[in-house]
């Protein structure tokens, strides 16, 4: 695509697209309108998304530019400590489920001074997407209905054709910004697996949805003066075991406060919010009861063997938390390190016993863009800064767990059971597509660094409180 004035940028989002098959397929011939309108005098690469990787906060990076945890919202579910033990019963700050009707709370809870690309670009619209402040939402109702309908039925396929179709008339009647999710790879594959039968075909119909775009563009003479972005926000990994992470707790004498049970609050001593099935927060009573945080020392007074039952647990992978002095302490089965973030987006870590995530040796301190580079390649990108990020928020857990890769942790109330889940550290649910129509210098990029980039190409300023950066073009 030439350097033409760019007039309008659109994001189609695949949730749930994963970046080695997305490629794999591109590479076999079985996406050609993507091959040709994205990839041939464009730009694709594989990109890291933000934890938790999952539907929803994954979605943050795009519409806002900042991580989940600087938005606040640091899971699809969470508990919020202090406002539980200060606010009345009928609170509706003390927790969160964005599954289902509480979805639409998720613009209301994003932290006051983080603006959505609604709000920045003027002439803006949302499709199937949850997140909505400051948009001219075309599905603000059919979202849900749609949703349920396929949740029910299976028939995914059709929120696709729904999303396609809004879409088309959007562009159609005209617009600055279009913010589009097409639900069905992600679906799918919790149905099925990754690379099931189902999940590709769903790759292929976006490929033709992607020509039928690109072909109404070029009828309107706007091709040439249009940015389109091809993203996902998360991967997925066959799960073929789950793990009671509810019953763990009770088993160690800490009952717990969970979703669906949310009104059965006696006796309880935890709370344990699941995240894409791949992720967990858990929340502890201490000795000042609900209110405060509990650190690493802490959580050993309240349980002495939990910690060390959860790293020898094959369902858990990783597990944070807090130490003292705003440092995060990091434990595997391979090793134990500490990070912090630090001033001049500088971040340390420093491996203190083998490596948690079996990295090869590094500087303890380098900026952001230097630990990205210095893990891209392995198991788990970007994943000290990923962690010191997330308990920067005020509703992240006492302890934050990533599940290892076939297992998740929710065995009950998951009605269909999922086939695959996504949420966690690994590079299965972390790594994502991106793809545009025009030509990028940069190889490792963040999802956090599309809407910048956006704001860059529509010549609008960029916010100073976000966490990306614009690409060079």
């Amino acid at each position: 695509m030439t350097n033409n004035p760019i007039e309008r940028s659109i994001v189609l989002l695949a949730d749930g697209a994963r970046s080695d098959v997305f490629f794999e397929l591109l590479n076999t011939g079985k996406l050609p309108n993507i091959n040709k309108y994205l990839v041939q005098n464009g730009f694709a690469t594989t990109g890291v998304t933000s934890f938790p990787s999952t539907t929803g906060p994954a979605y943050l990076p795009f519409l806002t530019g900042a991580c989940p945890s600087t938005c606040n919202i640091p899971g699809i579910r969470w508990f919020d400590k202090t406002k539980y033990a200060n606010s009345s019963c009928l609170s509706l700050q003390r927790y969160r489920s964005y599954v289902g009707l509480e979805s639409f709370l998720m613009s209301k809870d994003i932290k006051k001074g983080i603006k959505t690309v609604f709000e920045m670009i003027p002439e803006s619209y949302s499709i199937f997407n949850s997140i909505t402040r400051g948009a001219r939402n075309k599905t603000k109702y059919m979202r849900i209905w749609y949703w349920y309908y396929a949740h029910l039925t299976d028939h995914w396929s059709l929120a696709d054709k729904a999303a396609l179709k809004k879409t088309l008339q959007v562009l159609n009647k005209g617009c600055k910004y279009l913010f589009t999710v097409f639900p069905g790879i992600d679906e799918y594959s919790h149905l099925t697996h990754p690379r099931s039968e189902a999940a590709f075909e769903r790759y292929i119909w976006l490929d033709n949805a992607i020509g039928e775009i690109v072909r109404l563009l070029k009828r309107k003479n706007q091709w040439k003066s249009t940015e389109i972005w091809l993203v996902s926000d998360h991967g997925l990994s066959k799960t073929d075991k789950h793990f009671c992470l509810n019953t763990f707790l009770e088993q160690h004498g800490l009952p717990a406060f969970y979703y669906p049970l949310i009104f059965n609050k006696k006796g309880k001593l935890s709370a344990s919010m699941v995240s894409g099935n791949g992720m967990a927060h858990i929340y502890l009573k201490n000795k000042d009861g609900w209110d405060a945080k509990t650190n690493y020392n802490e959580i050993n007074q309240i349980s002495p063997s939990l910690i060390n039952d959860l790293i020898k647990e094959p369902a858990i992978d990783i597990i944070a938390c807090m130490e003292a002095e705003n440092s995060i302490r990091i434990m595997s089965k391979k090793g134990l390190a500490m990070a912090k973030l630090e001033a001049n987006n500088i971040i340390s870590y420093l491996p203190v016993k083998g490596d948690p995530f079996g990295y090869a040796p590094m500087p303890e301190k380098l900026n952001h863009y230097e630990l990205l580079c210095k893990t891209f390649s392995s198991d788990y990108p970007n994943a000290p800064l990923e962690l010191a990020m997330l308990f920067k928020s005020s509703r992240t857990g006492d302890i934050v767990l990533s599940a290892s890769p076939g297992y998740d942790l929710r065995l009950k109330y998951e009605n269909p059971e999922h086939k695959a889940s996504h949420g966690s550290l690994h590079k299965s649910h972390m790594l994502v597509p991106i793809l545009c129509n025009r030509q990028f210098k940069n190889k490792i990029i963040r999802t956090v660094d599309i809407l910048p980039t956006i704001l860059k190409s529509l010549n609008l300023p960029v916010p100073d409180n976000i966490d990306g950066q614009a690409l060079e073009s």
